[in-house]
Formats: C-alpha cells, structure tokens, sequence
C-alpha cells in the first residue's frame, strides 16, 4: 500500500488551487458582462470580447505546453504562469477602456494556458502509478468546480462588490498556490537539449486556432457564413491549419509533437475528452438561460439549482479514483458514466415552464455523476501508454481538445436555441390568427377576447414556448453526443499495466 506523504498533499493543494484560480476564470467573468458594458464604454457585442480573446490565447497557447517544459521545466513554467496569470488579474480589473481589458485578458489566457496540462503533468510525475487514480480525481474535482461555482460566485460579486471584483478575488488564491509551488513543487522535465522553437509552425498554428475560435465564439452573433467575415476567417484558417500540417510533417523539431497522435489511446482519449468538453460547456450554456430568463430565477438561485450536478461530479470523481487504483476497468467506468450521463440528458428532456424544482435538481445529479465517471478513467485510458517525458506534450494536446470540445459544445448549443426557437415560433404561431374560430372560442372560454393587449400577450407566451422547444433540442444535441462518447470508449484499448513505457519517439 502507497502512503500518500504529507509533502505529496501540499503538491496536490497547489497544483490545485492554481487550475481552480485559471477554470473559475472562464466562467465567473460571464456574469459580469452586462456590468461591465457601462463602465468601458461598450455595448454587448463588444463586450463578448473580454471572452473571445481570453479563450483565443487559451487555445493557441496549450498545444505549446510540452515545448515550454522542455525549455523551462515543469516548475519554472507553473510559476511563471501563476505569477503572469495574477499580473493580469490585477490589471484586468483596473481597466479602464474595451482595449484595456481585452489586452489584458488576452495576455491572461496566455499565462493561464499552461496551467490545466502542466499541472496534470506535474501530478503524474509526482504520484506512484498506485495513486494516479487519486491524483487525477483531485484534480479532476478542481476542474468541474469552475462550471458549477463561477456564475454563483460572479453573481454575488457583481451584485455585492463591483464587477472588477471577478479579477481581484483571483489575488489572494493565486498568491497562496504561488507560495505553496515555490516551496514544494520539484523541478521536472526540464530537456538538457530541448527542441528549439519553429516560429514558422507557431504562425500557421496560431492563424489555424485562431480563425477557428473566432468563428466558433461569433458564429451564433454573427449569423455564421452569412458574415463575409466569418468566411474570410474560415479560409485563413483552414490554410493556416494545411500548412501547419505540412510544416509539422516535414521538420524534426514541430512545435507540437503530431506524431504522438501514433498512440491510438491519446488520439482517442483526446476526441472523447472534446465530446466531454462538448457536453459539459453546452449543458453550462443551457440551464442559466432556461432558469434565469424563462424560469426566472435570480443569478444565486440559479448557482444553487445548478450545483448538485457539480456535487454529483465530485462525489463520483471521488469514488473514479478509488475504484481506478483498486484495479477497476477504466473502460466500463467510462460506459457506466455514458449511460448515468444520457440518463439525466433524457430526464431533461421532460423540462418545462412550470416544473418543479427537484425535477430539475435530479437529473442534473445523475447527470454530474456521469461527467464524474467520464472524465476521471478517460484520462487513465488517455495516458496508458504514454511516457513521463511524453507526457506534458500529450497534456497539451489532451487538454487543446477539451477546450476546443468546449467552445464547439457553446456554438453548437447557441445555435440550435436560436435557430430552432424561432422554426417553433413560425410552426406555433402559424395557428395563431385574429380570425381563428378556435382561437376566439378558447378566448372566450377564458372569459376574454380579442384585443392589442391580448395579442402582446399570446405573443410574449409564443415566444416562451418556442424557446423552451430550442432548449429541449439542445438537450437532444447533448444526449446524442453522450451516446458518441460510448463509441470512443468502446475503440479504446484497455489500459496497460507498463510500469515505465519508453518515450515515443519519431
């Protein structure tokens, strides 16, 4: 039996504390917008940007995770990204102007790409094979708490403080994970050769992720390729994103190490961890708008309805890890936590205007069970056959797909609760006319009749009813992308037990 050191549980805090500072940053600062309209002089369209820009150098910034380690070392780079992450906090908070914070929140999601997959890297390193289950289902606990607690926290702090509050509130976490790495953290990874930087691919990388955020977080807004812009960006993208694959083909030092895609369980661990990344963000988009705008639930009341599911996730990451490092099959885990996740996006799909509060609370806990069950073996099974040394690379672009999957996940999501909201308010409203004979006997029948005050109000509940038809398509979307997260794991291979694989090599 592996005793877990108390050196070993002041490694695991930081590391922690650090992802939960970057994850809550994703989603406290989306209450804050409307506030933060009039205080930078823009209007929401403008405003979105604080996000996109955030995201933006999330994703280009990750994949480089592996060749940072190499050139800084697994310490030096956390470091570095907690110290520049509250730098930018601090900064973000202080603007003044839209450029200001965009600016600023750009460079933020620069220092804060890092953190997710070094902080796995470092766990790995740091943990015996015994208590990696553990590990990950810690920090796995730490991820799922940005979805669940961001837009609760946001809201009070908004509401109570200032929206400037969203970045200050990261000062005093960042500063303890700073002190806690500094002092505990050991050095690993760093290459006394490392690969040297191809500029050239980093270009085409960052025209190819870049075009594809842009699109992905302006598509709903935007109206997608209706937007000669959006089109525009589409074709720099796919050309950055062709002649990235060239480039990373035909050098020996690429910026990202593609040929580790060769091990079928991170390529395929990684296109599961993007339909996670899918269901998870798009359940996150779904239940604030369904609670807060058509339920009418304040912000805090929404934090707390939508909560259990995040419990859920804890308690059944809690027992993922147990059960990993008692010897259980990853892979059934990941089946048992496919079925518990399609079963509360079935359950969903009874939502409506007037349901009672539990019906909503239960399936999200089967739900949040679910994602527990997912995430934590999925990762396991992802990581089976990689090297150490391969492994903050492979954690670049684990992770790389998790964002993606997520931002895919908000567009898809968006779209279809606009797109299929007003295809049931033209099928819905077809049967609404001032000539109706129906319509005038139901009318009457409630002791009222026909009249400018009435239609307002036929329209305003149209338009309830047509949205709520966009949700429940929405949750269909979900459902369907829970049952392809079966088939990936239905193609993984089992994981090996392979005390020290040998590092990949091209």
């Amino acid at each position: 039996m592996v005793v877990i050191t108390p050196h070993l549980l002041i490694i695991t805090i930081a590391v922690m504390t650090a992802i939960i500072m970057n994850v809550l940053d994703i989603t406290i600062v989306n209450v804050a917008l409307p506030h933060m309209e009039g205080s930078l002089h823009a209007n929401s369209d403008q405003i979105t940007w604080a996000l996109t820009t955030y995201m933006l150098a999330m994703v280009i910034v990750t994949p480089l995770t592996g060749l940072l380690v190499e050139h800084l070392g697994q310490r030096r780079l956390i470091l570095w990204s907690v110290a520049g992450f509250l730098i930018c906090s601090a900064l973000s908070g202080q603007s003044h102007t839209l450029l200001e914070i965009v600016f600023w929140r750009f460079i933020q999601g620069v220092f804060g790409a890092s953190l997710v997959p070094v902080g796995q890297a470092i766990l790995v390193e740091s943990y015996p094979r015994a208590k990696r289950g553990v590990a990950m289902a810690t920090l796995g606990m730490g991820t799922m708490l940005g979805p669940i607690v961001g837009p609760v926290l946001g809201g009070y702090l908004t509401e109570d403080l200032s929206w400037r509050w969203c970045f200050y509130v990261n000062l005093p976490v960042g500063a303890i994970a700073l002190l806690l790495l500094f002092f505990y953290v050991p050095d690993f990874g760093r290459s006394d050769h490392p690969r040297p930087l191809d500029w050239l691919g980093l270009i085409w990388m960052t025209i190819g992720l870049g075009g594809l955020q842009l699109i992905l977080s302006l598509g709903d807004q935007d109206d997608w390729f209706s937007s000669h812009f959006l089109v525009g960006a589409a074709v720099v993208s796919g050309l950055g994103f062709f002649l990235f694959l060239v480039r990373s083909l035909s050098i020996s030092s690429p910026v990202v190490d593609l040929s580790l895609l060769a091990d079928r369980s991170l390529t395929l661990g990684s296109l599961g961890i993007g339909l996670f990344g899918l269901a998870l963000y798009g359940t996150m988009v779904i239940l604030p708008i369904y609670l807060q705008d058509f339920m009418g639930y304040e912000p805090q009341t929404t934090g707390l309805v939508m909560a259990p599911q995040g419990i859920g996730s804890w308690i059944s990451m809690w027992m993922a890890g147990r059960l990993l490092n008692r010897g259980a099959n990853p892979r059934l885990m990941v089946m048992v936590g496919v079925a518990l996740g399609s079963l509360g996006t079935w359950l969903s799909l009874s939502y409506n205007l007037h349901i009672n509060q539990s019906w909503i609370i239960w399936p999200g806990v089967i739900r949040g069970l679910g994602f527990g069950l997912i995430s934590i073996p999925l990762f396991t099974l992802a990581f089976a056959t990689l090297s150490k040394a391969d492994t903050p690379a492979g954690s670049g672009i684990f992770n790389l797909m998790r964002n993606l999957g997520g931002s895919i996940g908000i567009a898809i999501v968006s779209t279809i609760l606009t797109e299929e909201a007003q295809v049931a308010w033209n099928q819905m409203g077809g049967h609404i006319n001032p000539y109706s004979p129906v319509l005038r006997s139901s009318l009457a029948i409630m002791g009222t009749h026909p009249g400018e005050l009435n239609w307002q109000i036929l329209g305003m509940e149209l338009g309830r009813h047509a949205a709520m038809r966009g949700i429940l398509d929405a949750f269909y979307f979900l459902l369907f992308s829970f049952l392809a997260m079966l088939v990936i794991a239905l193609l993984m291979p089992s994981a090996k037990k392979t005390a020290n694989p040998e590092p990949h090599k091209r």
